[in-house]
Parts: structure tokens; C-alpha cells; sequence
């Protein structure tokens, strides 16, 4: 059934209201007793100061923010008043609140096509940003690094990039370790899911359990990962059984660093990694450009100064090279297509820029652990509001124009509608689908991705079609 924009936006405008209306926050509030009587502070307040109007409860003065609250909401507290307010009742009403988006899958409504949707039934990337906290946070969030005097806070955040859909997000201390969360969350994988990750969450054994659940990965490979081929020689018994040591042959990967053009990519077939559980993978070899070893070398620098951790020369030798390794069929992602896949991992990057550059979710101050708490909540609520109506909008502008919507452009957009956003979410769905018709006008005309030279896209890497200024365009 080919529902008109508006009939479609409005089923998005029932989800949110659903949610969000003052009638659903008032029983959630009683349900977390975070209002036990008739008070003039309820949890519609509480939700227009952390989410709807302010983006630094935990660096703006309680003066401030008491005066945010007066001006929008009408509502009178002392600041004194407010710090109360800010309570584990108010830190558990916001986590509900989340957990529930998180669960109704808001954003997950429909998702875009190419390429490669007919073999991955969701492509997911997972990563953590952290960022630090002042040093009266030190009991409740260490900080990483192994000193007792640093405070830090690290979330977790894994998504689909075809939905939007958020599949996990986890706040927790800064020196939690990203490959124990890693492995937590490879119980939601379903078959024909394929995982994307970084270095921090490199696991053989993640790998193994990943291919039993008849899901893929794509990661780099460490360069201390032992790889081997089978020995085409091997010692044999007299009884005629192979000899165990001589079964492989393990691999040097720095033979290949001079047999590369720059920018060239070559896989080895039938290899396995791991010293004694062998995993078959494919291992595909990328050799840098020069203006990407240039970069990565003042990346490596920049760490090591920052860091103070100095890398062994082979580490630096094989910068030069990216080694990937994945249990993707080859008729899936060919050799040629695995390092502008494994390139789609950026996407989580670009939305942790937009967490800290336009929700300053990172910014904070010395106060009471709850506020930092309703502080963070607030943001994240905020955040998946902003991105499921990114998602919702760059999968109907696709559909219905064939418009790439660039999302760090959209995400500030809608940023700039919440207030309007929250009026109508105070009277009914039909108010809320004529606010958001505006915002498709204001994304279909200014909303557009731009193209840097060379440069490819999500569009471009996913092989969807898509108008551009200068025609119709599909990357094969």
C-alpha cells in the first residue's frame, strides 16, 4: 500500500506522542515514584529541562536553569529546590523513559536498499566514545588509564545502518573494556546479520561464536594475530596421519608491505588465523595511499605524544598496510569492496561527533552524581529523538526523491525543531505530522549531502541509487 508523506509521517507522529505526550510521562513518573503526590514539579518538567530546552544540565548554573524552566514550562523552583529534584527517582524516570524508545524501535520503521541488502539482514557497527569526567566522579566512574585519581564515563553504541535501529547503548565507566561489552552483546546477533567493529573489540573467539550463529564480521586484524595456510608438504606418520606441527605453515604479513601499489588490494585465499584453535577467515591485504600513510603517521605521532606510548618499529612498518579479516563469502563483499565496507564503520564515528559538537553531551562540571546522571539521559533521549527523525527522513526522501540527506546537516536541523517539536507533542499526532511536514521541506532543500572529491559515501558504498546535482547515480 503506497501511503501518501503525510499518512506516513503521521504513524511517526503516533509513535512519539505515544511516548512522549504529558499523559505517558505522568503515569511513568508515578510508576518510578519520582512524583508521589500533586506537585508542581512533575516528570513533563523534569523531561522539558533535560530534553526538550536545555543541552547542559550538567555545566549550567541551577539559576540558570530554574530560569530555562520558569520561561518554558511556567513551572517556579528555587534552585535549591531544583538540586533536590535531581534525584535517583529523576535518574530512573529518564532511564525508563530511554529503555522504552530503545525497545518501541522508533526509528525502525523501514530501511534502505542496495547492493548488499539482499545478503545482510542488518549491517551493525559497534563502538564506544568516552570522555572525561572531574575527579569527584572517581567512585562512581574511573577513569581509564589506571590511576585512581581519574574520572571518566564511556558509552556503548551499536546500530543498523540500513534502519537506524539502536541495538544496544550502555553507559558505563571509563575504563570498561570494549571487547568484554563486545562479547555481551553477541547474543542478539540473528543469521545474516554481519558486525563491523574496530581493533578494541578484536576477538577470535567472538569470531567463532559469530560464524556458529550463521552471522558475519568484518574487523582489521592485530598484527601479533598469528595466520596460516595449509602446509602443502606435511610430515607424515608411519600409519599414514599427518604429523601435528607440520599440518600449517604460519604466514610472515610483512612480506607484503613492498609487493603493494599504494592503494592496491589483494586477498589470501584459504588461510586461517588463531596459534591453536585455526578459524578459516579471508584475509584481505589494503595498501594505503600516500595521503592516507600521511595521515596515519601523524595520527600514530599524535598518540604518541598525547599518550606517551611509543610504538615498535614493525608497528610502524606495517602502518602502511590495513589487514582485514572476515568470514563474508567472497561473492558477497569481493576483495576489491572489503576496505570501502569496513569504511562504513565511520558512520558511528560521525554520530559520536555530533553527541559532543551538538549535544555537548561530554560537558560537565563538578555537582551531585544524579544531575550528571539526568545530565546524560536527557542527552541520549534527546540524541535518539534527533536520529530516529533522521532516519525516518533520509529513508523517505530516498524512496520518494531520490535525495542523499547528509546526516550531520540533518541532525542539527532537527536539533533546531524540538522546540516546535515538543509544543505540538503537548496537543496531538495531527500537530506533531504538520511540524515534521515543515522539516521534510527544510531537509529536501537544504539538507543535501555533500560530495568531497574522490570521496565516497554511504549511498556510494551501499550501491544505492540516488539523484545528484548532476544525475542519477549508483556506485556498482
Amino acid at each position: 500500500m503506497n501511503l501518501s508523506l503525510s499518512d506516513e509521517l503521521h504513524l511517526f507522529s503516533q509513535e512519539l506522542q505515544r511516548h512522549l505526550s504529558p499523559q505517558a510521562l505522568q503515569e511513568l513518573a508515578k510508576e518510578d515514584s519520582f512524583v508521589r503526590r500533586t506537585s508542581k514539579y512533575g516528570g513533563e518538567d523534569l523531561l522539558s529541562l533535560c530534553v526538550w530546552f536545555s543541552q547542559k544540565v550538567a555545566s549550567t548554573s541551577l539559576s540558570q536553569l530554574c530560569s530555562q524552566l520558569e520561561a518554558t514550562t511556567g513551572t517556579l523552583m528555587s534552585p535549591q529546590g531544583l538540586n533536590e529534584r535531581f534525584n535517583p527517582a529523576a535518574v530512573q524516570f529518564l532511564r525508563d523513559i530511554l529503555t522504552q524508545l530503545l525497545r518501541k524501535k522508533v526509528a525502525a520503521q523501514s530501511r534502505i536498499s542496495g547492493i548488499y541488502t539482499k545478503h545482510f539482514r542488518r549491517i551493525r557497527v559497534l563502538d564506544s566514545t568516552a570522555f572525561q569526567l572531574p575527579d569527584a566522579f572517581t567512585e562512581a566512574y574511573g577513569g581509564a588509564g589506571g590511576s585512581a585519581h581519574t574520572s571518566g564515563m564511556k558509552i556503548q553504541f551499536e546500530c543498523d545502518l540500513l534502519s537506524g535501529e539502536a541495538l544496544h547503548l550502555h553507559i558505563g565507566e571509563g575504563k570498561e573494556n570494549d571487547q568484554v561489552y563486545g562479547s555481551e552483546c553477541i547474543a542478539s546477533l540473528r543469521p545474516g546479520d554481519v558486525r563491523i567493529c574496530d581493533l578494541g573489540y578484536f576477538s577470535l573467539k567472538d569470531f567463532r561464536s559469530i560464524s556458529e550463529k550463521k552471522a558475519f564480521f568484518l574487523s582489521r586484524l592485530k598484527l601479533n594475530t598469528r595466520v596460516y595456510m595449509m602446509n602443502p608438504s606435511p610430515e607424515i606418520f608411519h600409519n599414514g596421519t599427518i604429523k601435528k606441527h607440520s599440518e600449517y605453515i604460519q604466514m610472515d604479513l610483512e612480506q607484503f608491505i613492498d609487493t603493494l601499489e599504494p592503494g592496491e588490494t589483494r586477498e589470501l585465499s584459504d588461510v586461517y588465523v588463531g596459534m591453536y584453535e585455526k578459524l578459516p577467515v579471508r584475509v584481505i591485504i589494503h595498501r594505503l595511499t600516500e595521503q592516507q600513510l600521511r595521515n596515519r603517521e601523524k595520527e600514530m605521532a599524535k598518540k604518541e605524544k598525547k599518550k606517551g606510548r611509543t610504538y615498535k618499529e614493525k608497528s610502524k612498518r606495517l602502518s602502511a598496510i590495513n589487514f582485514y579479516c572476515t568470514n563474508i563469502p567472497a561473492e558477497y563483499v569481493p576483495t576489491s569492496r572489503i576496505h570501502d565496507f569496513y569504511s562504513l564503520r565511520w558512520q558511528i564515528e560521525i554520530f559520536f561527533k555530533t553527541w559532543k559538537s551538538l549535544f555537548s553531551i561530554h560537558t560537565c562540571k563538578k555537582i551531585k552524581r544524579e544531575r550528571l546522571e539526568c545530565h546524560i539521559y536527557g542527552q541520549l533521549i534527546r540524541i535518539l529523538i534527533c536520529s530516529s527523525t533522521m532516519f525516518q527522513m533520509r529513508e523517505l526522501l530516498l524512496r520518494k526523491k531520490k535525495r542523499e540527506l547528509s546526516e550531520y546537516k540533518a541532525v542539527y536541523m532537527i536539533k533546531d525543531y524540538l522546540p516546535l517539536l515538543y509544543e505540538a507533542i503537548q496537543k496531538d499526532a495531527e500537530s506533531i505530522t504538520q511540524i515534521l511536514l515543515r522539516l521534510y521541506a527544510l531537509l529536501e532543500k537544504n539538507g543535501r549531502k555533500s560530495h568531497r572529491y574522490e570521496k565516497k559515501t554511504v549511498f556510494d558504498i551501499l550501491g544505492v541509487i540516488y539523484k545528484q546535482s548532476r544525475g542519477t547515480r549508483k556506485v556498482a
